[in-house]
């Protein structure tokens, strides 16, 4: 009797230790997290046993062979939530999109909602190379007969090309943009516009007619994509009435032949007669046919 009194208080001692510990033994139920005490199914990035589908009936207690661990944002050799980026290379180039591209560089039906950024995006082919350009006649007549005449020594296309006129030794320029594409040897006749510009008298001679300001004192350049092509002057001097001794005033210019570059050092003195044939005021007939000859 007095053992079993004992026995029976060493048991209910073990017990109440244990829940004065803390530690409760509970069995894991289908499906249950470390973080869930329900029995729901398995949490969204849960990996491992737990997750695995199975036949046996939600009450019968699962039988594990291995540790059951609980993991977030994706882990365990699933894919992050969050969606991969394109590299910069992959951005406006030749239109590909998913990692495949179509013929002709066209995109795919699968879009990517950064095709495109930065460059063509749709189209594959690369831009233009710009031409090189070279004034081959300058004309300043009477009243607002003003004309240039550009040569194309290598074709391409004008877009990032401009006229620039650097008024009165100015270091600024007033830019007019130029547009379409020349081929070797075209010509591209700039003439002044107004009713008593050469444009509305001889609107025969241009390829375009828009708003010439130089007079005989200004200095002139072609530049392409930010490159200065050719010259006519001294950028930043200011020469008086003309440079030449008149010869850029009321008077025609035609290159000569022999020039097969434009001017391009500004720190060059602008040497008229060694590249140029001067002609008198209104001699334009010859626009758009370069006209070189010798005299």
């Amino acid at each position: 009797m007095g053992h079993r009194v004992r026995l029976g208080w060493v048991l209910a001692f073990g017990l109440s230790g244990l829940a004065a510990c803390g530690q409760e033994l509970v069995l894991p139920q289908r499906g249950q997290t470390a973080a869930e005490g329900g029995d729901q199914g398995p949490s969204e990035g849960t990996t491992g046993a737990s997750g695995a589908p199975s036949d046996e009936p939600p009450g019968k207690l699962p039988v594990l062979d291995r540790p059951v661990f609980t993991t977030f944002g994706g882990a365990g050799g699933e894919d992050s939530a969050e969606p991969s980026r394109p590299s910069p290379s992959s951005r406006g180039g030749a239109g590909t999109t998913g990692g495949s591209k179509n013929q002709g560089g066209a995109a795919s039906a699968s879009h990517d909602s950064t095709a495109g950024e930065g460059g063509a995006g749709g189209g594959g082919s690369e831009p233009a190379p710009p031409a090189v350009l070279l004034f081959s006649e300058y004309v300043e007549g009477s009243g607002s007969f003003k004309a240039l005449e550009i040569f194309a020594l290598q074709g391409g296309s004008l877009e990032g090309c401009e006229l620039q006129t650097y008024s009165n030794g100015k270091q600024e320029p007033a830019s007019l943009a130029l547009h379409g594409h020349l081929a070797l040897g075209e010509m591209h006749v700039l003439c002044s516009s107004g009713d008593k510009g050469l444009g509305a008298a001889h609107p025969e001679l241009c390829n375009r007619i828009t708003n010439l300001t130089f007079n005989g004192d200004d200095a002139l350049a072609l530049s392409c994509a930010g490159v200065v092509q050719d010259i006519i002057g001294e950028i930043g001097v200011d020469p008086g009435d003309s440079w030449g001794v008149g010869a850029t005033l009321d008077h025609t210019l035609q290159r000569r032949c022999s020039v097969t570059a434009g001017r391009a050092d500004n720190q060059q003195p602008f040497d008229i007669d060694a590249e140029w044939i001067t002609w008198g005021q209104d001699t334009f007939s010859d626009l758009g046919k370069r006209a070189c000859a010798e005299p």
